[in-house]
């Protein structure tokens, strides 16, 4: 019997390290993304950053991390107005900086 439980709890570690690992690439990926969107790359790195900023609104809303949360809000209509092209650059990247500060309590460790 005691055969058995290594080999689930190895599964569930690395699962685990995994999880770690995707939510702290997370908040890296969107700044990456809003970097790009921002700065008038392509509308792709602009959907891959609205697309990470929802995951990491329903990680804040599940953490209680209202700042945060209110700040990808905001994030997320800068990152619109830039899909079409408009917006503040000195904003936008204001924005993604409070955005980053906020969050932070999001990345493991």
């Amino acid at each position: 019997m005691n055969c058995r439980w290594p080999l689930p709890l190895g599964i569930l570690s690395l699962v685990l390290l995994a999880t770690q690992a995707a939510q702290a690439q997370s908040l890296m990926g969107l700044q990456q993304a809003a970097i790009r969107c921002l700065n008038g790359t392509s509308r792709a790195d602009c959907s891959a950053a609205l697309g990470t900023s929802h995951q990491l609104k329903n990680r804040a809303d599940a953490a209680n991390e209202l700042r945060c949360y209110t700040a990808l809000l905001g994030l997320e209509s800068r990152l619109s107005m830039a899909m079409q092209g408009s917006g503040s650059v000195a904003r936008d990247h204001s924005s993604l900086k409070e955005t980053i500060f906020e969050c932070r309590a999001l990345n493991p460790g």
